[in-house]
């Protein structure tokens, strides 16, 4: 599998991998643990397996995901994945090279698998959004570009403890969404 599909745009082709719904969420699920197949196809119980699986497939022949561990399970081998983070993250050299369109495309994926997860944590028996600190809010500031990028990497910075956390003693894993944009007009 070719995985730049356009040598201008080193990378080009590993995004348009992932932006697909299903692969996106399947990278969000495994993003900083690791899971076996089964465990991927518990958790995004919505996804038919034989198509979780191909999905799956397809992350890891774009180095997307990685075997993390293999073993014999009845007869057939059970592998780990988790995502390789480098190959997943958007730099300012990505950025940069978009255009409106692809950030009108990444922006759809990103708020697509979102919502899918959303949707996916309110179909779960006992779900209550006040009980379980469900959050979702917009608030204006007024920034210089380059006081969002601060406000960004110090964000980034303060999640960064509760990512090495592991479940136990009522954590839930939770999903953090930042968006920072300019208002239309002001």
């Amino acid at each position: 599998m070719r995985i730049n599909a356009d040598p201008a745009r080193p990378g080009a082709g590993i995004v348009e991998t992932v932006l697909h719904p299903v692969r996106l969420r399947i990278v969000h699920a495994l993003m900083d643990r690791e899971l076996t197949a089964r465990q991927l196809s518990a958790e995004l119980s919505d996804i038919p397996q034989a198509s979780l699986y191909r999905h799956v497939g397809r992350l890891v022949d774009a180095g997307v995901l990685r075997v993390t561990r293999e073993e014999r399970v009845r007869g057939g081998t059970q592998r780990t994945y988790t995502v390789v983070e480098s190959a997943v993250a958007l730099g300012p050299r990505d950025f940069d090279a978009a255009s409106p369109a692809d950030h009108q495309r990444y922006f759809a994926a990103f708020v697509g698998a979102l919502v899918a997860g959303f949707e996916q944590y309110l179909r779960t028996a006992g779900a209550t959004p006040n009980r379980d600190g469900v959050v979702y809010q917009q608030i204006p500031v007024w920034v210089t570009p380059a006081e969002s990028r601060q406000l960004a990497a110090a964000i980034t910075d303060l999640l960064r403890p509760l990512r090495a956390r592991t479940g136990g003693q009522r954590r839930r894993r939770t999903t953090f969404a930042m968006v920072l944009h300019p208002d239309p007009g002001t």
